[in-house]
């Protein structure tokens, strides 16, 4: 089971009841902004258990890097936002998603900062390239290393469990998304309406 949710990001949400580690990681949050992306993000996960038929909301913890998992749950599951979109990803098996909004413009420096040889050599795009290295670094709980042209986006070991999607927002932005489902099972992916957070 791989059941992706999306929305656009909101405000006002309430807190889903994930206990008191992710209570006290949300307090932390004081951008207004960051916090409305986080509590979108979270709050689509409290949707996909649903969804899912669990019946009884699991707590959250944070490992020592700060990855997210359920205390009490085999499930796993990922969160990203960025711009105005969040997304959650629920699974029986590892996972990871990372969504990212689209520039028209990418500066050389940072191309050549992210992307390795071979995928420059292979002219692969440079979102899909970078999505996919954030999943790895939130698969394996390390996060991006300080220069990601060291990680492989076209390691065979996970390129058949890789799932791409571009999006848009009401605004017309674009959008980036990678999930990462490691039981390689197809991904099923519902939008969000606004209404449906309150």
């Amino acid at each position: 089971m791989n059941l992706l949710l999306i929305a656009e990001i909101a405000e006002g949400l309430r807190l889903p009841p994930f206990g008191t580690e992710f209570e006290k990681h949300m307090e932390a949050k004081r951008n207004p902004t960051v916090y409305a992306a986080s509590s979108t993000a979270w709050r689509l996960l409290e949707l996909s258990l649903q969804r899912a038929g669990v019946s009884e909301i699991p707590q959250v913890r944070f490992e020592e890097k700060g990855k997210p998992v359920f205390a009490d749950s085999p499930l796993h599951f990922s969160l990203s936002h960025s711009g105005r979109l969040a997304a959650a990803l629920l699974s029986d098996s590892p996972c990871a998603v990372d969504v990212e909004a689209v520039k028209s413009a990418v500066r050389d420096d940072l191309i050549l900062r992210c992307l390795n040889g071979r995928e420059l050599e292979l002219g692969c795009d440079f979102f899909e390239c970078w999505t996919r290295k954030e999943c790895l670094g939130k698969l394996s709980g390390e996060g991006l290393p300080s220069r990601p042209n060291q990680m492989d986006s076209l390691n065979p070991i996970y390129t058949d469990h890789f799932h791409l999607q571009r999006f848009t927002d009401a605004a017309g932005q674009e959008y980036a998304l990678s999930a990462l489902c490691m039981n390689c099972s197809e991904l099923h992916i519902q939008k969000i309406e606004p209404e449906e957070l309150y």
